[in-house]
């Protein structure tokens, strides 16, 4: 079977160390082998039909070559693509972007068109800087390089509407009982209630206090996302020039070429770089799409140091086994599964370090059995109204949750913790606990069914795919 006169599969090749490797679902009008080789011709060499300009040095050395499939009906099922390494610009994020991710999306035939996942060679990883702090770079600026627990960090909340003193006395009061981080929210950067270096100059002072107060060393996420990249470099100026130490960005919205130069001009300044995520999902979720994983290996490579990765517990769509594979892709090196859940084998070049990942959205403090359950002591738990939210208010809240986590980091489960400490009973009471056993089941289900599960969404396609990872879940 051919498509625009050329022939894009070959079942037999032997992918290389240096080839990109793309896992895709697709289904259509046509039998999978055609919707495979449209894809394969429309992202590298081809077109809809044969042209007397192609010849045989471009079709041998750049195609992509579909190498296997897997059918789940006759016109649908997941497609693995290699494309040649010399196919891509050197460190050009975009044009492999425009090829693997772009025209195909277009192509009429397609009922669903769904990138899982993307395997970059160590070759290409090379040209990228990766994280300049990650999270031993934070641990060490924190103080928790011994202890290693988890970090916790509050969103000031309402999102936006606060004037840069009330916004301050939020912060201060978080900081001071207890927390490491305060951020900006997604949607707050400089309006006329709150002018970005008002609000600034406003929380370092309270800042400041709080480490003077506590001992400890605090960390501010302000938000510098702008459309005018000079505006953003004027903020990471004033922030290094006035005693900052981190800066947050937008990083889905704000697009790829913006996101690689300002990385490096961040780092330069030797800030820390906290990433956002919001507007993702717009990729992610639906028949047309891109799984975030595919973004998060992006932004591990071009150098975040923290990245929100979803919770798996709290208000946010993704279930348990979803997230801790995003939580894997963000800090680890090798992947420990060969083919998985519609994931490839991953491998990071050694300099790239791990992401800090953020947990956020629908966060409290009774969670926290599950979060650290789910993502172990390596995790960043920002709650916004799971702390400004209890009953006594956002000081009372940041206690319950350092004091939550304090004492899961010693092995002392919740419930016990709750006896010994008015603030965390108050913020049970109010947001309620989840035994963190039905984590436990769901990944011990997991470890037991994992050829199962790889069958089921082999047979099924991505209506199982999306049940176990939007919506699985035990008891």
């Amino acid at each position: 079977m051919t498509y625009g006169g050329y022939n894009y599969l070959d079942l037999k090749y032997k992918t290389k160390e240096t080839d990109f490797k793309v896992l895709i679902y697709a289904s259509g009008e046509f039998k999978l082998e055609k919707l495979a080789e449209a894809i394969a011709s429309e992202s590298s060499v081809g077109t809809w039909t044969k042209i007397s300009t192609m010849n045989k040095k471009v079709f041998t050395e750049y195609k992509a070559r579909v190498y296997k499939l897997i059918k789940v009906t006759d016109n649908s099922g997941f497609i693995f693509i290699a494309y040649p390494y010399e196919h891509f610009d050197a460190k050009n994020i975009l044009q492999f972007q425009a090829s693997v991710m772009g025209n195909l999306f277009g192509l009429k035939e397609l009922y669903d068109l769904y990138i899982m996942d993307i395997s970059f060679p160590i070759k290409y990883q090379k040209q990228f800087k990766g994280p300049k702090f990650g999270i031993n770079g934070i641990r060490k600026y924190l103080g928790t390089t011994k202890s290693r627990r988890p970090h916790t960090g509050t969103i000031v909340k309402p999102k936006v509407g606060l004037t840069p003193k009330e916004f301050a006395n939020v912060a201060y009061k978080a900081w001071s009982n207890g927390l490491d981080l305060v951020k900006d929210d997604e949607n707050l950067v400089d309006q006329k209630f709150c002018r970005w270096k008002d609000r600034f100059d406003e929380v370092m002072k309270a800042l400041n206090r709080a480490e003077k107060i506590t001992g400890e060393k605090k960390l501010y996420a302000t938000n510098i996302t702008d459309s005018d990249i000079d505006r953003m470099k004027d903020r990471v100026d004033y922030v290094y020039e006035n005693g900052g130490k981190m800066v947050m960005m937008d990083v889905y919205v704000m697009g790829m070429p913006a996101l690689c130069s300002m990385v490096n001009y961040v780092h330069n300044l030797g800030l820390i770089i906290h990433a956002h995520r919001a507007g993702y999902s717009a990729h992610q979720r639906g028949n047309f799409g891109v799984n975030f994983q595919v973004y998060e290996k992006f932004y591990r490579m071009i150098g975040v140091d923290q990245l929100h990765i979803g919770t798996g517990v709290g208000k946010m769509e993704g279930s348990p086994m979803l997230i801790k594979r995003f939580h894997d892709v963000a800090v680890k090196h090798n992947g420990k599964e060969k083919l998985y859940l519609g994931s490839l084998d991953f491998k990071f070049a050694k300099h790239i370090k791990p992401i800090f990942p953020v947990t956020s959205g629908g966060v409290n403090p009774g969670m926290v059995d599950n979060l650290v359950a789910l993502h172990g002591k390596d995790i960043i738990i920002q709650a916004g109204g799971g702390v400004h939210g209890h009953p006594k208010g956002t000081a009372a809240g940041a206690r319950a949750l350092r004091y939550a986590v304090d004492s899961v980091n010693k092995g002392i489960p919740l419930l016990k913790a709750a006896k010994k400490n008015k603030d965390l009973k108050l913020a049970l009471d109010k947001f309620g606990y989840t035994e963190p056993s039905g984590i436990r089941k769901i990944f011990k289900f997991e470890k037991e069914n994992k050829d199962l599960l790889n069958h089921l969404i082999d047979k099924d396609g991505m209506q199982t795919y999306r049940m176990i990872t939007e919506h699985f879940s035990i008891g």
